[in-house]
């Protein structure tokens, strides 16, 4: 059945794309010469792992020297080796994703690929790799257990990011109640991804490039995201080099020109007069009512009220942000800054790394703990999972 053997080709061809961006910074080359995918033509791709795979594989009974016979419907469905061929039985019913009756072409094919890959199976439910085929159901994507899994064998995803926040927005139910929502955003030079912390993991489909998401915005990324969020106020600001614009919520693009005639974009330090420019990273502490202003090892302080800097600054970072433990400090040159309403709580990024500053809950408990102090360093990949670069191929993909 050509038709069938052209549909594995292709769910085998997107799923390997997206293991690749679930290992990090991979790409499989097939054997079979598809223009799907090209191993070398990433810029972004560090590490090329060689993969050889046969899709032409729909047979009956004993097939080509193979040791494992098909035993005709029902029983086994395919079977595979590491880096090896998929062998699938022809005397199934296979069927597209979510077409209620038949075996799930898409499952059984992404299960064999894990074999291929090197995972063994994995009886814990919710995997795709337990032994036993379950019946169709939607919503099919792969469980967090294959994920690490796949993870712990190549590599999990590491990288820096120049700015991360959490996006709120305000909508209203049918009875005219207002809901408080947000999503949280990574942004890396010119792309972002959209993390989805009910799910902990990023949505499918993404990076994105910024200009598609974020009318009006530098190609190239920005270097900090400012949500000034009072009684008063509620503006949105993002920072690249010497100038910032604001952000038009309602239209979804940046103003070149706002309610009191302010044209954007503008000088950082014509607005906000003593913040030197271009800033490391920025974020706004709803605690004090103040920007947060980073520099290279030092902390600027902005009210907004005043349009001043806060008495006594700038200060250096390890004033406004102690370690708990001595030497464990990211010392200045901060990459990102953000507040966590998911966590309810700071962290600053650099590097692979991130710290957690002490809230006010974590005092309440330990009333010994410094304000604002830092707390022992994690690996970001530790907290926000998958946050992957996908190879260029993976984007053109329809979702």
């Amino acid at each position: 059945n050509v038709t069938m053997l052209t549909l594995i080709q292709r769910i085998v061809l997107l799923f390997l794309v997206r293991i690749c961006s679930v290992c990090g910074e991979k790409i499989f080359h097939l054997r079979d010469h598809s223009d799907v995918l090209h191993s070398a033509s990433a810029p972004a791709i560090t590490d090329i792992y060689t993969a050889e795979v046969c899709f032409v594989c729909m047979f009956s009974g004993r097939h080509l020297g193979c040791n494992q016979k098909f035993d005709g419907t029902g029983q086994e469905f395919a079977h595979a080796w590491f880096l090896g061929d998929i062998h699938f039985d022809d005397d199934e019913h296979f069927t597209a994703p979510n077409a209620g009756n038949g075996i799930s072409l898409l499952k059984v094919a992404v299960h064999e690929i894990g074999h291929v890959l090197g995972l063994p199976h994995i009886y814990r439910p919710g995997s795709i790799m337990q032994p036993s085929y379950l019946p169709q159901e939607s919503g099919f994507e792969m469980d967090w257990t294959d994920r690490k899994a796949i993870q712990h064998l190549y590599g999990g995803c590491k990288g820096r990011f120049n700015t991360v926040f959490d996006w709120i927005r305000k909508e209203k139910t049918p009875h005219g109640k207002v809901l408080i929502r947000f999503n949280t955003y990574f942004m890396r030079d010119g792309w972002y991804w959209l993390y989805e912390n009910r799910n902990n993991r990023t949505r499918y489909g993404d990076p994105v490039p910024l200009q598609a998401g974020w009318h009006g915005l530098p190609n190239d990324g920005v270097d900090a995201h400012v949500h000034v969020w009072s009684r008063r106020k509620d503006t949105v600001y993002f920072f690249k080099g010497t100038q910032f614009w604001r952000y038009d919520n309602e239209n979804d693009r940046v103003f070149r020109e706002d309610s009191d005639g302010r044209q954007y974009p503008r000088s950082i330090s014509e607005f906000f007069p003593g913040v030197p420019s271009p800033v490391d990273t920025a974020f706004y502490d709803r605690r004090d009512s103040l920007i947060y202003f980073f520099k290279n090892t030092l902390v600027y302080a902005f009210s907004v009220d005043a349009n001043s800097l806060a008495r006594g600054f700038p200060k250096n970072i390890r004033d406004v942000f102690p370690p708990l433990e001595s030497g464990d400090h990211p010392d200045g040159n901060i990459d990102a800054a953000y507040f966590s309403y998911t966590h309810n709580a700071v962290f600053l990024l650099k590097d692979t790394r991130f710290w957690q500053v002490v809230g006010s809950r974590d005092r309440w408990r330990r009333p010994y703990l410094p304000r604002n102090g830092l707390l022992p360093h994690k690996e970001v990949d530790e907290r926000w999972f998958d946050i992957c670069d996908v190879h260029p191929t993976a984007l053109k993909l329809t979702r």
